[in-house]
């Protein structure tokens, strides 16, 4: 059974994007706690500082009173119209209004219940008339006598409390007339508020985590591309490289690892090429040679033959061929025999020599006996053996020789003997 292959564009998009996005995930959740621990402690240091302010403002001498008046029922209409009352709850409720709390009072520990209220900043419904009395939660009892004992100002959680619903609140000391505390300041903010707080960071951290995605999904992407497209170009190299084709494309862009692949892929490609050029050439030339041979057997003649074309006017001209052996210039040979052949039977043809002969295959060697000159036409690079030495001949410049030339050879190959030249 045939595996199944998967591309590695979707391999790395499998990896890169579920972390994407569980990165964007974490990130958005830890943007939205860092955001709302912010506001919390905002509102910490808000109703703390807001509480703290108002038990300085409250007069010592008009709340003793208040409590006194609190604590004895006395009418709450007259109470609340009294000038020690409007002296202080008039600061408190600028106070609440500007700041844009919920609740901002004062109350005392006793009557039938937890705590009395004296003084409230609230107008309408949501207001306590002095000598109002309530309950409250063990947590906000327990900060209520620790402020009260002078061990700082009390901040609560956010905590249900059954009148008035979720709150948060801070209690801050308030000092009577003989300088001892006497009673708390305190300063509550509704759940609500600070939910409208908290939406607006919940949405904030969702554009950030949606940002987060589609910022990190085009890094992951360009990744992507820039690992995976020089490593689907590589296979495909090699691909071709399998088949046989032995042509590398070269990329502009790539990570190192790939780039050292993709360099030496390009060199076994031309290693490759030149070996399969060598090869079709060796093989082209084992087929000349072949041919050659069998041409130079059907003919009964060797390719390094000199042949002697024809002799007139005291000088004897031989031709022979100037390369390889193959199959041009074994038929260049047998052309010149029988093109000696021809000047035999016609001498005046032979006047026309230098026209007739293949000067594409082979040069002639003219040697004038009676002048004892000898000279090359073509182009052949030829030494030629005189009783011994040896002459270098090039073409247009005749030498002189003083003995019988008896040998002739051509380029790199071995010394013919004019005796074999045929004719």
């Amino acid at each position: 059974m045939q595996r199944e292959t998967v591309p590695i564009k979707t391999l790395l998009l499998r990896i890169f994007v579920p972390a994407v996005v569980l990165v964007s995930m974490l990130l958005a959740i830890f943007v939205y706690n860092w955001l709302y621990n912010t506001i919390i402690d905002g509102f910490d240091r808000k109703l703390t500082t807001t509480s703290a302010l108002t038990g300085a403002l409250i007069d010592p001498v008009d709340h003793d009173q208040l409590m006194r008046a609190a604590f004895a029922k006395e009418a709450s209409d007259m109470v609340e119209q009294s000038a020690p009352y409007l002296r202080n709850v008039l600061p408190i409720r600028r106070i609440r209004s500007k700041l844009d709390l919920t609740y901002l009072y004062s109350q005392a520990v006793g009557g039938s219940q937890d705590v009395t209220y004296i003084l409230d900043g609230s107008e309408g419904d949501d207001h306590s008339p002095i000598g109002s009395e309530d309950d409250l939660s063990d947590m906000t009892m327990k900060g209520l006598y620790n402020a009260e004992a002078g061990r700082g100002i009390f901040v609560s959680p956010i905590e249900y409390q059954e009148q008035w619903g979720l709150l948060k609140t801070a209690l801050a000391p308030v000092y009577g007339s003989d300088g001892h505390i006497t009673a708390t300041a305190g300063a509550d903010v509704n759940i609500s508020v600070i939910q409208v707080a908290t939406q607006n960071t919940l949405f904030a951290s969702a554009l950030i985590g949606i940002g987060s995605i589609l910022a990190c999904l085009l890094v992951a992407l360009t990744i992507v591309r820039r690992v995976a497209g020089p490593i689907e170009a590589l296979k495909d190299d090699a691909l071709k490289l399998a088949t046989g084709d032995g042509h590398a494309s070269s990329l502009a862009a790539g990570p190192r690892e790939v780039a050292s692949l993709r360099d030496a892929l390009a060199a076994l490609a031309e290693k490759m090429a030149q070996a399969r050029a060598s090869r079709e050439t060796a093989a082209v030339r084992h087929e000349n040679d072949a041919d050659a041979a069998l041409l130079l057997q059907e003919v009964r003649l060797n390719s390094d033959e000199i042949i002697m074309l024809t002799q007139r006017d005291g000088a004897r001209i031989f031709w022979f061929s100037g390369g390889d052996q193959n199959v041009e210039t074994v038929l260049a040979s047998q052309s010149m025999v029988r093109l000696a052949q021809s000047f035999l039977k016609n001498p005046e043809l032979a006047k026309h020599w230098r026209t007739l002969v293949d000067s594409d295959h082979g040069a002639c060697l003219v040697m004038h006996d009676r002048e004892q000159v000898i000279e090359l036409v073509g182009n052949a690079d030829v030494t030629v053996r005189c009783d011994g030495r040896e002459l270098s001949l090039t073409p247009g410049f005749p030498i002189a020789f003083d003995a019988a030339v008896d040998a002739v050879r051509v380029a790199a190959g071995g010394y013919v003997s004019l005796a074999k030249g045929r004719m």
